[in-house]
């Protein structure tokens, strides 16, 4: 997570990732983003929408 930069790239925190057949577990600076992966990520409205555009 750290890598990615989002926070510093789009203005969003990632605090949460959901992972198919598995419960929500909290981001890491280590948490690994994969295919098919839900997260949950917090900021300014504007800042999350345009982030959510992105996928």
């Amino acid at each position: 997570m750290a890598k990615s930069q989002v926070r510093s790239k789009y203005g969003v925190t990632v605090v949460g990732i959901k992972r198919p057949g598995e419960g929500f577990t909290y981001a890491a600076a280590e948490t690994v983003i994969q295919k098919g992966d839900v997260i949950v990520v917090t900021g300014k409205i504007h800042d999350v929408e345009s982030f959510a555009e992105l996928s």
